[in-house]
């Protein structure tokens, strides 16, 4: 499943990307994450826990931010396996800031996931995406509110 879209942060550009990056900040903003360990430089064990269909259970894998240019773009590779078989997200993430409090983020990339039962279906994986991504942005503003 391909996706593409933008979040417009009432965040400097420079924190904006700090907060992406974070992994304080993700284990309480990326929904289900659980816990995530850094195990080397932006390589991270991470331990998901979804509660929505398709993808319902505990997730045990990976997280690792590459090709990162501070404070403009990196890339998010995630990998785990779960009781519904492996996930792989290819996230390539760019920052641009639209004024210096304002910073627009469009993120792009694609997810990919093999089961027992032959797969998700693109309409509810996108759906499923969607929420996510929104729930993830919501938590990430009230989070910087707090600091």
């Amino acid at each position: 499943m391909e996706f593409d879209g933008h979040k417009t942060l009432e965040i400097p550009m420079h924190q904006s990307y700090t907060y992406l990056t974070d992994p304080a900040v993700l284990i309480r903003t990326m929904p289900g994450v659980k816990s995530l360990v850094e195990t080397d430089s932006g390589v991270y064990r991470a331990d998901v826990e979804w509660g929505v269909a398709p993808l319902k259970g505990k997730y045990h894998g990976s997280i690792r931010i590459v090709d990162a240019n501070p404070p403009k773009s990196y890339r998010m590779i995630m990998e785990g396996q779960g009781p519904k078989g492996e996930v792989a997200i290819n996230l390539a993430v760019t920052l641009t800031a639209l004024d210096p409090e304002t910073t627009d983020v469009h993120f792009q990339g694609n997810a990919e996931s093999a089961d027992d039962a032959g797969g998700f279906g693109q309409r509810v994986m996108s759906g499923v995406a969607q929420m996510v991504v929104s729930q993830f942005f919501s938590a990430l503003v009230k989070e910087a509110k707090r600091r």
